[in-house]
């Protein structure tokens, strides 16, 4: 059976302004090696298959055509407008399913960081491919979470599916997307709960299925959408997708679906949602700090600096971000770096869109 694999390359990553901007979001920005997350995440999955898409917002069509020069025209699949992962991913099975019905589709996102066991990433995605095909069932990839955390969907799993096979696959009891922080540590405690990452695969039929149970609004959009593309009238298929409700595919089918498995993540892994998160992937000194440009910093630890043209001097500085740009400066505690989508929020409502 084919293989498809998507790569979801639409979002803004606001909580990494300054840096990540509208014209320039998080997955085009390069924070470690040579290559941007989405050139990461291309080279890495071509591996798979030959058959690589990326889903994308109309503003960031050109900016990807100059990262992925290779990638041909009809493999860009365009959102006219945001309407969230539930969406899109409807958008590119409908696409997929225009080439070829039988299809086995795959979703990774654009700006995920992986370590250098990409081996285990592939066998993953390998697995829950595989297993898609043979349950008909919608997959996704969970990771034992090493701390509570309010940014991810949680996972309950039973016991294994395949005795003690590598890497292990779930049949999910439960699916609880963004608990609260006491929910959270409670899930942590049970050990019997995964973080879901967002790595999906199901056979495009599958998910039409499950969208038109769960989430009658949305597919009955998406059937509106599929008319008007096949009959050739792209602006109606434009405005019928602009209508869609703005979903999170986590909401709208995997928390009320009883037809999902997990295959359990093997690899390092990390999405980089924030200056945090950057800030302990990369490189620090003995003090614990990240530091990108000249500095000066007496009794500082632990913080994340980025200023490559102007000097940064601190001194007492503990868990800190700090980052410079052309037009900006950002300082928070990394323990508050989350909440820098609330200055972008902000600047929007000050009109300041010179700054997004």
């Amino acid at each position: 059976m084919p293989r498809h694999v998507v790569i979801l390359a639409g979002g803004s990553g606001t909580r990494l302004w300054p840096r990540s901007r509208e014209k320039s979001p998080k997955h085009l920005l390069t924070f470690h090696g040579r290559l941007s997350l989405l050139q990461s995440t291309y080279e890495r999955v071509r591996r798979l298959t030959e058959n690589v898409y990326v889903v994308t917002e109309r503003s960031q069509v050109e900016s990807i055509r100059e990262q992925l020069p290779d990638l041909p025209e009809e493999r860009f699949i365009v959102e006219p407008a945001r309407r969230g992962t539930a969406s899109a991913l409807g958008l590119a099975a409908l696409a997929i399913a225009e080439r070829d019905p039988d299809a086995t589709m795959l979703s990774v996102h654009a700006d995920h960081y992986l370590g250098h066991d990409e081996e285990a990433y592939l066998k993953t995605l390998e697995a829950e491919a595989r297993w898609a095909e043979t349950k008909r069932s919608l997959m996704t990839v969970g990771l034992r979470p090493p701390y509570a955390s309010t940014a991810f969907g949680y996972i309950q799993v039973g016991p294994p599916l395949d005795g003690d096979q590598s890497p292990a696959v779930y049949r999910v009891v439960r699916f609880v997307e963004k608990p609260d922080l006491k929910t959270a540590e409670d899930f942590l405690a049970s050990g019997s709960y995964l973080w879901n990452l967002g790595l999906f695969s199901w056979p495009v039929a599958v998910l039409f299925g499950e969208m038109a149970k769960h989430a009658p609004q949305l597919y009955a959009g998406l059937e509106r959408v599929k008319r008007a593309r096949r009959a050739g009238r792209q602006a109606e298929a434009d405005a019928a997708y602009q209508a869609l409700p703005t979903e999170a595919i986590d909401y709208a089918v995997l928390e009320p679906t009883h037809n999902l498995l997990v295959v359990g993540a093997t690899f390092e892994w990390h999405d980089l949602g924030s200056w945090a998160d950057l800030h302990d992937i990369l490189q620090q000194d003995e003090a614990g700090n990240f530091v990108e440009g000249e500095s000066v910093l007496i009794d500082s630890k632990n913080c994340m600096i980025h200023s490559p043209k102007k000097l940064v001097a601190a001194v007492g500085l503990e868990d800190m971000v700090v980052i410079e740009t052309e037009d900006a400066i950002l300082i928070c505690p990394k323990a508050r770096s989350q909440d820098v989508k609330l200055i972008v929020d902000r600047l929007k409502q000050m009109g300041k869109t010179e700054y997004l």
